[in-house]
């Protein structure tokens, strides 16, 4: 066995998790910086990337053995496995226009800060993320002036059994949660806090540069591996790249083995960034920001008549 294998192994428990968790935080905001012609020639530094994912696993599979899996690893051939089934699309309801004069209230100024630190978004880790934060900062200061939105970001979700008759786990971090506190006191809440309390927290999983419906199957593991270790029947949540989102309806089966899933069609910014001028078309921003706001404010509610969305 390598030197460095020998190493890890010989770490104690406490110092393993630690390690693990360094590592998985890692990997989640690791950016390349490469050019084209490096990437045509095979030198990008990808390997590197593979090599922090199998370190990865390994210091997962020491802490919680081999047959687990991490979130990034999940494929839509695992729904079967973790008994997850797709039921439907959430249309948007016909008086969503209705919905957003009463929510017009986005700071377009916000929005162009937003576009001037990622007009090359595409391309960069951080052009995603000013846009969620964006995002999740209005919604919040939507929310009924009784409440307040504590955001987190980076939480290791502790290692949760698939099912009562299987030993494999999933592990992982996710991105963003959202949780409207139920004590004025609560900040920087963890699972066990949440677990708890129970305050409504609403999980955001980031796509990074990528088409968000190509990241699904990854998204409802993580959200699974959240209502399985929270206990919560209904959760929801938003799978996006800051430009464009996927709403998440969760419903756990009464066992918490296994759950059924619902998803909104994808809703796109369609924004077209110039060096002269910015063009918003539409009135999308203030959808997403109005959705949001709802959506944490009632995350592990099933749709009420006064949602934006019907199945």
């Amino acid at each position: 066995m390598p030197p460095m294998k020998r190493k890890l192994f010989g770490l104690s428990g406490l110092e393993l998790q630690f390690a693990y968790e360094g590592l998985l935080k890692l990997q989640k905001s690791l950016v390349y910086d490469y050019d084209e012609e490096e990437e045509e020639e095979g030198r990008a530094p990808e390997k590197f990337g593979e090599q922090l994912k199998n370190m990865v696993s390994l210091l997962g599979s020491k802490l919680e053995g081999s047959r687990s899996y991490t979130f990034s690893g999940v494929t839509t051939d695992d729904s079967t496995t973790f008994n997850i089934t797709y039921t439907g699309m959430l249309d948007l309801k016909p008086d969503f226009v209705q919905n957003v004069e009463k929510t017009k209230t986005l700071n377009f100024g916000l929005l162009r800060i937003c576009i001037v630190n990622c007009i090359f978004w595409k391309v960069t880790f951080l052009g995603a993320r000013v846009w969620i934060d964006a995002f999740l900062f209005r919604a919040t200061a939507m929310l009924p002036s009784n409440k307040r939105m504590v955001l987190s970001t980076d939480h290791v979700v502790p290692f949760t059994n698939i099912s009562s008759t299987s030993l494999r786990k999933l592990y992982g971090i996710i991105d963003y949660i959202a949780t409207v506190p139920i004590f004025d006191l609560m900040a920087n809440i963890s699972f066990h806090d949440m677990k708890v309390n129970k305050p409504s927290s609403f999980f955001v999983i980031e796509a990074k540069l990528s088409d968000p419906s190509n990241h699904i199957a990854q998204a409802v593991s993580e959200i699974y591996a959240c209502g399985k270790f929270l206990q919560q029947k209904v959760l929801r949540g938003a799978l996006t790249n800051g430009h464009d989102w996927i709403f998440l309806l969760m419903k756990l089966n009464d066992d918490y083995n296994g759950a059924s899933y619902a998803r909104s069609p994808q809703i796109s910014l369609g924004i077209q960034p110039t060096w002269a001028e910015l063009v918003i078309p539409n009135r999308t921003p203030d959808l997403i920001a109005g959705i949001l706001s709802h959506w944490i404010n009632h995350s592990f509610s099933d749709l009420g008549s006064d949602d934006w969305f019907t199945v």
